[in-house]
This record gives C-alpha cells, structure tokens and sequence, in this order.
C-alpha cells in the first residue's frame, strides 16, 4: 500500500459521545494518530517523502490534542516535547520541498514575464534539496521516528487526566484561542513575518481543536473549522514565502537585479495573502474567549444528554 493510499485511510481525530470519558477520548485518539504514523512508516518503501509528511502531520495532530487537555495533564510538558522531536528531526527535507513548491508558485503567478529567468535560483533550492537528501538517511530517520512512536505508544496507556467532561478541555481550548486572537491583532497591526508565523501556528492549533470537537455541534463547527484551514493555508503560505525570501538574500551568485524583480514579487504576495488572513480571521475570532468557551460548554452538555436531537 503506497503512502497516499494510507492517508485516504480514515482515523477518527475527534471526540466520541461512547467514550467513558475525557481521559478515554485523550488516549484513543492518540493511539490512533501514533498508529497510523507507524503505518505509514511501515508502508514508506521507496515514497519515503511521503512518509515523512504523513509522520510530522500525525505529531502536530496529537501536539494540538496535548495542548487541548493541557491544563489537566500533568504529562503535557514531556509528551509535547516527545512527539515535538520526532517531527523535528524529519524536518529539513520537507522544508526544502516546500521552498520549491513556494518558489514555483512565485514565478507562475509572474506568468510569461517570469518564465525561465529564475532558473539559477531554481537550480540551487533543487542542489539544496539533493545535499540534504544525500546527507541525510531517510529510511534511518523513519526507524528512528519509529521506535520514538512505539515507545509513545505504550506510554499512551497510562495518561490520565485531572479533569473530567468538559472541564479537561474549556481551559485548553479558551487559552489556544485566546492566544490566536492576540496573535492576530500584532501581525495585522504590525505586518512583521514573524508575527504572521506565530498567529499561524495558533490558528492551526485552533483549527485542530475545532475538528477535535466537532461532534458536540457539527454543521456550524465544521463551518468553523473549514475557516480555520483557509486561514491555516493563507498564513502558511505566506511563511513559506519569507524563508524564501531570506533563503534569497543568502543566495551567492545570483544577479542583482533578478533577485530584487523576485523579492518585489514574494512581497506583493504577501501583502495580498496578508490582507485576506487578517479579513478571515476577524471572522474567525471575533468572540472574546471566555465567551466561546461558554458557548462550547453549553453545547458539550447538552450533546452529552443528547447526541443525535434531529
């Protein structure tokens, strides 16, 4: 079984109305996220790109759910560290093929003007990505990656949480968000790349606390929840478009005046992609954080009493 086939394979990242309770939903779901890691580890073969992607995408899913039970964890600190490491060490080669994917997406949106005058800048983020290739051991990396998931697996069996019901999730999910929001006033105040990079990590964040909970109230959170991965995908790219730009200022041997045409292009770019987060994510958070919390309590009680009123 190839690795994208492994991904159409449905693993349920939400919370079940049969679980007992918190701590059941906790260790379920991350049993099953550390699984599915392992399965696309086992099925990597020569793909091994692709396992790569589905590994730290598999981390940052169960690194959201820690930080959703957070407060009643007293394992977070450990945990997050954990899968944290095992994502970062896969990450340099997924890195360089995402500064490709930006850096054709640049030039195709330069359309004819910008066609093949790019090419030594091409050609050295393809030399880079082959150094890292070649230096680094891909199948070495994935058993690593393996054996650190194993051992998580079997230590996922022994978290408990110190809350029960809703009250494991209200403070988790009214700090992350409430994180974001502010993280969202300084970026579109200030423009700066780092203050998009740090709303962006909250936004996903958020984005995964949106599908962790969706059950409780389906139609408006899926809702939600697809408003989140828009913004997700706004702010990402617009990250992948200033390591760009730092990655050309750092390029030896490439024309002046190519890389300043290119550097005009990466910013307008990131001007339009920064004008449409900060209007989606005024949308998106525009409840005060106690207030949503509240309102995710209520409607986690009454989906308690009743899962399914229609």
């Amino acid at each position: 079984m190839c690795a994208s086939a492994i991904r159409r394979c449905a693993v349920a990242y939400r919370v079940k109305h049969k679980d007992s309770d918190a701590t059941a939903s906790l260790r379920r779901i991350a049993r099953d996220q550390v699984t599915a890691a392992l399965r696309s580890i086992d099925h990597a073969n020569d793909d091994t790109a692709s396992a790569i992607h589905e590994v730290r995408r598999r981390c940052k899913k169960i690194r959201a759910l820690l930080r959703l039970v957070r407060p009643s964890f007293d394992g977070y600190r450990d945990e997050n560290a954990a899968f944290r490491d095992i994502a970062a060490t896969l990450g340099p080669m997924r890195d360089a093929d995402i500064l490709i994917a930006a850096f054709d997406q640049v030039v195709g949106a330069a359309g004819a003007e910008g066609a093949g005058a790019p090419d030594p800048i091409r050609a050295q983020l393809h030399a880079r990505r082959e150094e890292l290739e070649h230096e680094a051991d891909s199948q070495a990396l994935l058993q690593d990656a393996r054996e650190a998931l194993t051992a998580a697996l079997q230590r996922i069996e022994h978290w408990q949480l110190s809350r029960k019901g809703f009250g494991a999730f209200e403070a988790g999910l009214e700090s992350t968000y409430r994180r974001g929001r502010k993280a969202m006033r300084t970026a579109c105040r200030n423009g700066e790349d780092a203050a998009f990079h740090a709303w962006r990590k909250r936004c996903k964040e958020h984005g995964f606390h949106l599908r962790l909970l969706r059950p409780i109230w389906p139609g408006p959170m899926r809702a939600e929840h697809d408003c989140a991965s828009e913004l997700g995908e706004l702010l990402g790219l617009h990250h992948d478009f200033a390591v760009l730009a730092s990655r050309l200022r750092a390029m030896p041997g490439i024309d002046p005046a190519m890389a300043e045409a290119l550097s005009d292009r990466i910013a307008t770019q990131q001007e339009e992609l920064a004008s449409r987060a900060c209007s989606l994510g005024a949308r998106l958070y525009a409840l005060p954080p106690a207030a949503l919390a509240k309102s995710w309590r209520r409607r986690h009680a009454a989906w308690r009493r009743d899962p399914d009123p229609c």
